[in-house]
C-alpha cells in the first residue's frame, strides 16, 4: 500500500485549487508542509489537489480533498489506462464510507466499507497471499480469510483452524483493530492484534512526503 500511494502521487504533476483562486502547479514555493499541515502561502490549505493536462493525457483523473491542511471530504483518483484507483472519504479525521485501493501492477485490490473509522466490510486480495471476504456484525467476523493458502471460514466470529483449534476474530470499534484469538480445548493458545494502520493520518504522512519531494 505504501508503494502504491507513493507511486500514484509521485507520478502526478500535482495541481492545487485554492478556494476561488487559480490552480497552482507544483513545484511551488508557496506550497509547504509545516508541522504535519499542508499550507499555501503560510496558511492551512483548504481545496483540492487536481490533475493537470499532462496527468489527464497519461490517463489520470480525480482530486484529493483538503480542509485546513488535512485530508477531508471525498478523494477519488483514477487511471483508467492502468485500471488504478484510490477512493475514500474523510469525515472529522476518520474514514467513512467506501474505501477503494486498486493497482493491478502491485496486485492490490481492496474494497472496504467503513463507518466512523471502523471496518464493517473487508473485501480484498493482496498479491494473492492475503484474501479477505469479511463482514463484521456486532463486531464479529463473518465470511472468509485466507493467508498463504490457509483458509478460515467465520460465522459469528468463530472459525475452525487447520489443527482443529477454534479461532475467534472480532473488531475493536474504537480503534478499528482486529483481534484474533486461538483456543484449544477451551484454553486460550494465543492472541494477536491486527492493528488498523490504514488511517487518514497514515496516508497523509506519505502524501506529504511526496509533496515535499516534488516541491524541492
Amino acid at each position: 500500500m505504501k508503494r502504491y500511494l507513493l507511486a500514484i502521487l509521485l507520478i502526478l504533476g500535482l495541481v492545487i485549487s485554492c478556494g476561488g483562486s487559480k490552480d497552482i502547479t507544483l513545484p511551488n514555493k508557496n506550497v509547504k508542509v509545516e508541522g504535519n499541515v499542508l499550507t499555501f502561502k503560510g496558511k492551512p490549505f483548504s481545496g483540492n489537489i487536481k490533475m493537470n493536462l499532462a496527468d489527464k493525457m497519461d490517463g489520470y483523473s480525480g482530486a484529493i480533498s483538503f480542509k485546513e491542511g488535512h485530508l477531508d471530504g471525498l478523494t477519488d483518483l483514477k487511471n483508467d489506462k492502468q485500471n488504478q484507483q484510490m477512493k475514500f472519504t474523510v469525515t472529522e479525521g476518520k474514514f467513512d464510507g467506501e474505501l477503494i485501493m486498486k493497482d493491478p501492477s502491485q496486485r492490490i485490490d481492496i474494497t472496504l466499507d467503513i463507518k466512523n473509522g471502523a471496518i464493517v466490510k473487508y473485501l480484498g486480495d493482496i498479491q494473492g497471499v492475503y484474501k479477505y471476504d469479511l463482514n463484521f456484525v456486532d463486531n464479529l467476523a463473518n465470511g472468509t480469510m485466507e493467508v498463504q493458502g490457509q483458509k478460515l471460514e467465520f460465522k459469528d466470529g468463530i472459525a475452525k483452524g487447520p489443527q482443529g483449534q477454534e479461532v475467534k476474530l472480532s473488531l475493536d470499534p474504537a480503534s478499528g483493530d482486529m483481534e484474533m484469538e486461538a483456543s484449544v480445548n477451551g484454553r486460550v493458545a494465543g492472541k494477536q492484534t491486527i492493528p488498523n494502520v490504514l488511517t487518514p493520518q497514515y496516508l497523509e504522512s506519505f502524501l506529504f512526503q511526496a509533496i515535499a519531494t516534488t516541491n524541492r
